[in-house]
């Protein structure tokens, strides 16, 4: 919020009226980004929901296979991903929309049972948030997210115990 409009243009290299051309002010360029961070979001929240028909000896990877794509995403842009997830104050209106994205995902797979009942989806979808805020701030190569992504699959499918 501290950033003037003559810093966002040098960096996208326009000038002022041409920024002003698109937007109204700096603080609707911050909405648009977190906007736009908040869609991608969805849509990759959206394709991680499991097949009705995906086997149990598969789930591990496929919850892995979820988790990694998340991790890619936020890889992917970290400046936008600072901006939509991690910045207040939209990052609070991110993850509680993604907390009812995924828990929207959850319930479908609780109905199929891939993943039990006794933990309701809201509490699983606020689990799986609350990793992302943690591993998502880590500036980790591609095979350091896969690595993540595995624990992620084998905590979730097999607990931490031993």
């Amino acid at each position: 919020h501290g950033t003037k409009v003559s810093d966002i243009v040098a960096e996208a290299g326009l000038s002022q009226p041409s920024f002003y051309l698109y937007f109204d002010s700096k603080e609707s360029t911050y909405e648009t980004l977190v906007e736009e961070f908040r869609e991608s979001l969805r849509f990759v929240t959206l394709s991680n929901l499991i097949a009705p028909d995906t086997q149990k000896a598969e789930l591990e990877e496929r919850v892995a296979v979820s988790f990694r794509r998340f991790l890619d995403f936020m890889a992917s842009d970290r400046s936008l991903t600072e901006i939509g997830f991690f910045h207040p104050p939209g990052c609070s209106v991110t993850k509680q929309q993604m907390v009812d994205w995924v828990a929207d995902n959850i319930r479908k797979e609780q109905v199929h049972r891939i993943f039990r009942k006794d933990i309701t989806a809201e509490e699983i979808a606020k689990l799986l948030v609350g990793i992302l805020d943690q591993f998502g701030r880590i500036d980790a190569d591609e095979a350091e997210r896969q690595r993540l992504a595995d624990v992620c699959g084998k905590l979730f499918c097999s607990g931490a115990g031993s």
